[in-house]
């Protein structure tokens, strides 16, 4: 099996030996394989949206983040539901109808953004 080095910032490093212990894993490298696995099936249920889509978007992000990517999606966004939870984030659920190319584009800009935390759809 390859040997690669990959940097982390520190609460990278406490989430994998979070995950680790808490999946009963032997090391950080099965828990990366496992984090790969994960978001591998992720990719690949997205890659299934086709035509026009609809579904349960959810979100946690910093209280000053990721309102320009409401904005510029408005066109999909049918129904939201906004609450400022008590860690100064906040959590954003969003009813979305469209298009599954624009869909995808913004998933794909959610969670490449560096205020999100949480990025979940989920297809109806």
């Amino acid at each position: 099996m390859p040997i690669v080095s990959v940097s982390l910032t520190e609460k990278n490093l406490e989430t994998l030996d979070m995950l680790q212990k808490t999946y009963g894993l032997t090391g950080r490298s099965e828990a990366v394989r496992v984090c790969i696995r994960s978001a591998e099936a992720e990719v690949r249920e997205r890659g299934t949206l086709h035509g026009d889509v609809e579904g349960v978007l959810i979100t946690v992000h910093l209280a000053d983040g990721a309102d320009e990517h409401r904005h510029e999606y408005q066109e999909i966004i049918t129904t939201q539901v906004h609450s400022h939870l008590k860690n100064g984030k906040c959590l954003n659920v969003f009813l979305v109808r469209g298009q599954a190319a624009i869909v995808k584009t913004m998933l794909a800009e959610l969670q490449g953004s560096e205020q999100m935390e949480y990025v979940k759809f989920i297809p109806s």
